[in-house]
């Protein structure tokens, strides 16, 4: 009789306990996925393979399409730059995941003059597929942030980042946005955060606002010695002295796409204030072509690599870091705690990296 009674025991504790981490929703995380090789197809059919039927969505965190965006109708690169992008959201939608593709720096022209053009052009073509699980958000230019509600405990919260650094036309006057200031994207994120009180947000965007990449400033062995493959990969020329000045330069020759660059400080500062003291926020982003998770009253994710990869250390305030390719799931549990896990690509094979839990006190 003890011995069953045992047994029931155990059963119940390990019953209350699969209960607790039975997923309620998943977000998929994928960045800068926009260049069709090898690498990227293992990450996007793993990454699709995690999809829980009528439990998932996919973000694409931004550079959707490398090197300059969508090409315009009856461009050299019209169609194959369709194809970048269809490569990306056809298995998540096989697999029945809504799909979301968020604006990137590359998808706006690579900050160039046509980007305006280019990213509704993106959103234009997604649109032209009929299909109600696929979205540009946010679309027409426009900033955002946009809510894409999860239930009762989970929002995920986008605005286009590129769109506070783009240098060129944002809208025209026949545009008609939302929010059309810096000032009313703050207003709206702060009523969207206190209409959600009780929820954990996800604040989805291309450019992340905490790094250890060369991005944030920092810079491997290889940029030193090897600097022209920042220009070509395949431009594996030493130049061990001149090739300090690469970093060195960056850091004085700012680029508003890094994180130095007066107008990324003004965008990391006004929005972070947004959310400051706020527990349960998650901020998400590509950008950098890394995996990082980054905690220093921010809770950063970085996952960038769902093409490429390329620098990213562990810095004093890294919870992970990871210079390869893969992506990010982020699950709300049935105990109402949030779990991230990172997946890297080795090989042929993809493999779950680190978890990290999160619950609404701890942020």
């Amino acid at each position: 009789m003890r011995g069953v009674l045992f047994l029931l025991i155990v059963w119940l504790a390990g019953s209350a306990c699969f209960a607790q981490n039975v997923v309620q929703k998943r977000v998929i995380l994928i960045g800068d996925a926009g260049e069709i090789n090898p690498k990227q197809h293992e990450a996007l059919t793993s990454a699709a393979a995690h999809i829980i039927p009528g439990k998932s969505i996919v973000m694409f965190l931004g550079d959707n399409i490398y090197p300059h965006g969508m090409g315009l109708p009856g461009s050299a690169e019209e169609k194959q730059t369709q194809e970048i992008i269809r490569a990306q959201f056809t298995p998540m939608r096989a697999a029945g995941a809504p799909t979301y593709f968020v604006p990137g720096n590359h998808d706006w022209d690579r900050s160039g003059a046509q980007g305006l053009a280019k990213i509704k052009r993106q959103g234009e073509f997604l649109r032209e597929q009929n299909d109600p699980g696929l979205e540009l958000i946010p679309a027409g230019g426009c900033p955002g942030p946009v809510e894409v509600p999860l239930g009762d405990s989970l929002l995920v919260m986008v605005f286009d980042s590129e769109w506070w650094l783009f240098p060129h036309q944002k809208t025209g006057p026949a545009d008609s946005c939302a929010c059309n200031s810096k000032e009313e994207i703050l207003a709206k994120m702060q009523s969207v955060r206190d209409h959600n009180a009780g929820k954990f947000i996800v604040l989805a965007s291309h450019h992340p606002f905490r790094s250890y990449g060369t991005h944030g400033g920092k810079y491997s062995l290889k940029d030193h010695i090897f600097p022209l493959t920042a220009v070509k990969k395949w431009l594996w020329v030493p130049l061990p002295v001149i090739g300090s000045l690469y970093p060195l330069l960056r850091s004085k020759i700012k680029n508003p796409e890094d994180m130095g660059h007066a107008w990324y400080q003004d965008m990391i500062g006004r929005v972070s204030q947004v959310f400051d003291g706020r527990g349960g926020v998650v901020f998400a982003a590509g950008h950098e072509h890394g995996l990082q998770l980054i905690d220093d009253g921010i809770l950063q994710v970085v996952s960038g690599s769902g093409a490429k990869r390329s620098y990213a250390r562990k810095g004093k305030h890294s919870l992970f870091a990871h210079a390869k390719q893969g992506f990010v799931t982020i699950d709300l549990l049935q105990n109402k705690s949030l779990l991230i896990t990172y997946y890297v690509v080795e090989g042929n094979t993809v493999r779950s990296a680190f978890s990290y839990p999160v619950t609404m006190e701890a942020d």
